[in-house]
């Protein structure tokens, strides 16, 4: 049965571990900047692109199947996620106390917009539905490469400016005081998750990017409390609860995308009820 799903789905398999990784590792910086929600809203700004590139008629649904029409659409949601991503981060810096109301608006005004677009599109409105609720299961032997590559790049930015990114996320002020050039900052990292985010919910869709950024965190962080701990053990979680959740979908038949949220969903509450460590 396993090697049979690796033989038809190896592809999403890899994609979604990659993902698992990716995910949280981003996300803990949204975490520590307070604006979880901000994930959903760089998501969802993705698909108003996908959604303008098919209004736009320069996507494959409007030409019939066409690989590099459906291209095109992901570049758009690619961008639009990205430059809500930058341009969200930098509001933070700027005005942190209104960026929440902000997410929410970008959230619901993408969400809203999109469908509207499309309403009279052919095969528009399903486009969008299926990214909502996507299950990874059509990711494509690009999407891994994709992933792949955008995991290593992360990682490697990680290790290289570690103590500066983290400077930068938890206390933007003193990181200016020490020279640090926090409006480039902002739009970089927050471009960076915006393209991870919206390349997330292009091959997994709203639930898995949502969730995959924020939850594992909540467990890291309920698990370690400590922020090495956090950035150490959420990418390891997230892959290893997508594992368990495709082999626990693949025998019940089962969306992987959504067991992998509702098993990270689980296992973050359960680490809340967790009691706090004695210090001896």
């Amino acid at each position: 049965m396993i090697a049979l799903s690796w033989e038809l789905f190896g592809d999403a398999i890899l994609t979604g571990v990659l993902l698992s990784a990716l995910l949280p590792l981003l996300g803990a910086i949204l975490v520590l900047r307070h604006q979880i929600f901000l994930a959903a809203a760089i998501a969802q700004s993705g698909n108003l692109g996908i959604a303008v590139g098919i209004a736009l008629g320069l996507g494959g649904h409007a030409h019939g199947s066409d690989v590099h029409g459906h291209a095109t659409e992901t570049v758009l949601g690619l961008l639009f996620a990205a430059a809500t991503g930058a341009l969200a981060m930098r509001a933070l810096t700027a005005a942190a106390s209104s960026l929440e109301a902000r997410a929410v608006w970008t959230f619901l005004f993408a969400s809203s917009a999109a469908l509207l677009l499309l309403n009279d599109a052919p095969h528009g409105r399903q486009e969008i539905q299926r990214l909502m609720l996507s299950s990874l299961l059509g990711a494509s032997r690009a999407d891994v490469a994709i992933a792949a590559a955008l995991l290593a790049l992360s990682v490697a930015a990680f290790g290289w400016r570690r103590r500066a990114l983290l400077l930068w996320a938890t206390d933007p002020e003193s990181a200016a005081a020490y020279g640090h050039r926090t409006a480039v900052w902002d739009l970089v990292v927050g471009g960076w998750i915006g393209i991870a985010i919206g390349f997330a919910i292009h091959s997994s869709g709203l639930p898995f990017a949502f969730g995959g950024a924020v939850l594992p965190v909540l467990f890291a962080r309920a698990v370690t409390r400590t922020l090495r701990g956090t950035l150490l053990v959420a990418p390891l979680f997230g892959a290893a609860s997508f594992g368990v959740a495709f082999v626990a979908g693949d025998r019940l038949d089962l969306p992987p995308g959504q067991c992998t949220v509702a098993l990270q969903a689980i296992a973050a509450a359960a680490a809340r009820l967790r009691p706090p460590s004695r210090r001896t």
